[in-house]
């Protein structure tokens, strides 16, 4: 593949990945996602708020975005690294999308679309931690799935390349959950909550600050 289509090639999977398509089913249903249920603008909180019918088509649109964005990639000759890089824009641009101005969904349906598209062996791996999450609890679950996946792609020995591409999808991944809403309260400990459990603290386990000033 030439050079001068690399740039074209990764805003196309930005822009993509950036079509919300969770956003725009709510808006058929007369509801904007940003201020209902989670204020989360995905599949899951389309399944909150709307129903699980919207909310699996939701899913199913997002899933693919990834896969046609590593998919396009492979077609125009691109390894496993570049198509995998490929992918994961197509997931910055679902988080990020440009269309809604800023945050917007998780990705992880964009990014199982990615890892199907890249390895669909892998897949089993975040999609037993999603059934399990039943049991533990989504958060924990996808954490675990997620942060993991670099570690067990090295174990089954794929390429270097893959391996450090699904090492940045799962940054890009948990960076998001992170990150939080726009109300999320700020600060190493709730950061790191929302890492481990993608929720926000309750305010009560927050420290609060001392009644008396430090300074007279």
């Amino acid at each position: 593949m030439p050079y001068a289509w690399w740039p074209l090639l990764l805003a196309g999977a930005y822009l993509l990945g950036a079509i919300p398509f969770a956003q725009v089913m709510a808006r058929i249903n007369g509801v904007d996602l940003r201020t209902e249920g989670t204020g989360n603008v995905g599949a899951g909180n389309l399944t909150r708020v709307v129903g699980w019918q919207w909310g699996g088509v939701a899913a199913v649109l997002d899933g693919l975005k990834g896969v046609f964005a590593v998919l396009i990639a492979k077609r125009m000759g691109l390894g496993p690294g570049a198509a995998g890089f490929v992918g994961v824009m197509a997931v910055v641009g679902h988080n990020w999308s440009i269309f809604l101005k800023g945050r917007s969904g998780r990705g992880l349906a964009t990014s199982a679309g990615v890892v199907l598209g890249l390895d669909p062996v892998l897949l089993f791996w975040t999609t037993g931690w999603s059934l399990a999450g039943w049991k533990i609890g989504g958060g924990v679950a996808g954490f675990l799935g997620w942060g993991l996946l670099p570690f067990v792609s090295v174990a089954m020995g794929r390429p270097l390349e893959e391996s450090l591409v699904l090492l940045l999808l799962a940054t890009v991944v948990v960076g998001r959950r992170i990150q939080g809403n726009v109300d999320s309260p700020r600060g190493w400990r709730p950061a790191l909550i929302r890492a481990v459990y993608d929720s926000d603290p309750v305010m009560d386990d927050l420290p609060r600050p001392s009644e008396d000033p430090l300074y007279p």
